[in-house]
């Protein structure tokens, strides 16, 4: 009724417009424009026999109207109002309330927004993780869109409607657009589910994630050495997480950074030798509860980048051909014929690696410099396919809360998903420059940031960041407070408290090394950094330390770096020889006196500081 009075009482849209626009100045709660745009979009929800893309006798439908040709006037103006949903979602609220994507079907804009919204219901979003769950998919790197539309088509029978499932499998070309606005909606669910379903057996419900294969390679002795480690958006157990294969053996991990955990171990706390799986018929684990359940996909063909870009030291397995990078690949004899062709064809400093220890029986492990085209080996391997739907990702950081709103101290990382080259991201309208691995780092000069992918003059994806310095105490009164014992304090004119993070009253000490060691009487400390030569029995000052080392009967090294990645040894010449000397001494000298760490990752570290010392 309110849309009929809208159209029917003025001659165009251009005043309704107007109207619209002018409310959104008053900053009520919610756009008072919300409720005509619903209209726009019920009406593109309307069944009956009509076009795929037909917009207009959907709207003369709802309104009890004749059937009539043309579009009412002005009805393009309506664009303005969209966008501005757009902007009020993401930018101001920060998508708290969500994100909403101001996508268009087709070439005209003023019908493809109010049909973009209608492609899947409400209802059908629900039941979504429960099609990824069923089809294997990784929400963390998706397969190629095609490959998502089968999965999803073929597990999604007895939840999506019959007029998506049509559209996942239509091969017309007058629906090519309304197409591949589902599949970018459908994979963009996929990329934001966390890997959680609830469970009607069950309270706990499920969570499904991925094993990734990770290697180190040495190509002086020409082997390799697989690991595998689970990757789950959902926060690890605080205690060990066990895990059994289908064939009851047992194995365990924690949580390592960034949503990856530290290499599955055996019961013997030995690493798993990742290459004794069956890698082309793939793998899954599951906690013995069931509620955690690890996928890694059967295929013929892994793809393996630097770990950097994840945290990581060595190589890690991805899902897809990497754009602009160098690459690595484990694959099975079967596809050699194919693979050996495509590489000569079709990318740079392609080349065969000499492995003779490592790899899983009938494999083979080859380099790429770069990848100029996934043509035409993606038909037989999706996995060879380049990213071909455009998406700006945020990694890592600390959110406030819901929506795209990060404490400054800790902001994400950017990654653009599927740039083939041709894309120049801006932050503020100013450009910026990614690394080897692909990440942009976002300036911290400003607290709102709206950031855009452009394919020359056009926008194709843009989002916003807002970054918080603090956060306001929400809480008028403290109704408890402790003591430094956590016992309750009942003296409400006590200065000195605790409630949560906020301590009352207190001066914190000058921070101290020793504070945090388990070291005894008068132990000497000796203070290891990065770089060769670089060792001290007090706390350097011109230098960051790495490790400190408790002189005994038995000395024992405890790591104080930061991130793993920044705390790798750097050879560097050292012009103090008496220093040097030292340096290696304790390192190398006197390695079999040493308690190493009992974290296999901070053990490994250590001797690779070792190899260092010992080619000075």
């Amino acid at each position: 009724m309110l849309l009929r009075l809208v159209v029917g009482l003025r001659s165009n849209l251009k005043e309704f417009v107007k109207d619209a626009l002018w409310s959104m100045t008053l900053r009520f709660k919610y756009p008072s424009y919300i409720g005509y745009l619903a209209l726009f979009v019920l009406a593109a929800g309307i069944e009956g026999d009509f076009d795929t893309k037909s917009y207009y006798p959907r709207l003369r439908k709802l309104l009890n109207e004749p059937i009539a040709t043309g579009t009412y006037p002005d009805f393009s103006n309506m664009c303005q109002l969209w966008q501005g949903l757009e902007r009020w979602a993401n930018e101001e609220k920060s998508g708290e309330l969500g994100v909403f994507t101001c996508r268009i079907i087709g070439n005209h804009r003023h019908i493809g927004l109010p049909l973009a919204q209608t492609l899947l219901s409400e209802k059908e979003r629900r039941s979504l993780p429960c099609i990824f769950a069923d089809a294997n998919l990784d929400s963390i790197a998706p397969p190629k869109q095609e490959e998502v539309s089968a999965l999803v088509s073929k597990h999604g029978r007895n939840h999506l409607l019959p007029r998506t499932l049509q559209l996942l499998k239509e091969t017309n070309s007058n629906t090519n657009d309304v197409r591949q606005a589902l599949l970018e909606i459908i994979i963009d669910e996929l990329r934001d589910w966390d890997g959680y379903i609830e469970d009607s057996s069950s309270e706990i419900g499920r969570v499904y994630g991925s094993l990734s294969l990770c290697c180190h390679i040495d190509r002086v002795a020409g082997c390799v050495n697989f690991t595998l480690r689970c990757r789950t958006k959902r926060e690890f157990p605080e205690d060990a997480l066990s895990l059994k294969l289908e064939n009851n053996q047992s194995f365990s991990c924690e949580e390592y950074s960034d949503g990856w955990s530290s290499p599955i171990t055996t019961v013997n706390d030995q690493r798993l030798d990742a290459s004794s799986l069956d890698w082309a018929q793939g793998v899954q684990m599951r906690s013995p509860d069931s509620k955690w359940c690890f996928r890694l996909p059967a295929s013929l063909i892994r793809i393996f980048i630097d770990g950097n870009s994840e945290g990581l030291s060595g190589l890690v397995e991805v899902r897809q051909l990497p754009v602009q990078r160098q690459f690595y690949l484990a694959a099975h004899e079967d596809c050699l014929e194919l693979l050996t062709e495509w590489g000569k064809s079709s990318c740079q400093g392609f080349e065969k690696l000499v492995i003779a220890h490592g790899l899983p029986n009938r494999w083979h492990f080859f380099r790429g410099r770069l990848a100029c085209s996934d043509e035409p080996i993606k038909y037989t391997y999706p996995v060879m396919s380049f990213p071909n739907i455009l998406r700006l990702e945020l990694v890592g950081g600390i959110r406030v809360s819901r929506g795209n709103k990060f404490f400054k101290f800790a902001p994400p990382k950017l990654v653009l998903q599927g740039n083939n080259g041709s894309i120049q991201i801006l932050c503020n309208d100013i450009p910026l420059d990614c690394d080897d691995n692909g990440i942009y780092e976002l300036p911290l000069d400003s607290l709102e940031l709206l950031i855009k992918a452009k394919r020359g003059e056009d926008t194709v994806r843009s989002a916003s960041i807002s970054l918080v310095d603090d956060i306001s105490w929400q809480f008028k009164e403290i109704n408890y407070r402790a003591d430094r014992f956590g016992d309750r304090l009942t003296n409400s004119n006590d200065p000195c408290g605790i409630t949560g993070t906020l301590v009352t009253d207190f001066d914190c000490p000058n921070f101290n090394f020793n504070t945090l060691l388990p070291i005894q009487g008068k132990q000497r400390v000796i203070f290891i950094g990065r770089k060769t030569g670089q060792i001290s029995s007090s706390i350097p000052e011109d230098w960051t330390p790495v490790w400190i080392i408790s002189k005994g009967r038995r000395s024992q090294v405890f790591f104080c770096g930061g991130n793993l990645t920044e705390s790798e040894p750097i050879s560097e010449t050292c012009k103090d020889r008496k220093r040097l000397k030292e340096w290696k001494k304790l390192l190398w000298g006197e390695r079999k006196t040493v308690y190493l760490p009992t974290q296999p990752d901070l053990r490994s570290l250590w001797k690779r500081f070792e190899k260092e010392a010992e080619r000075v």
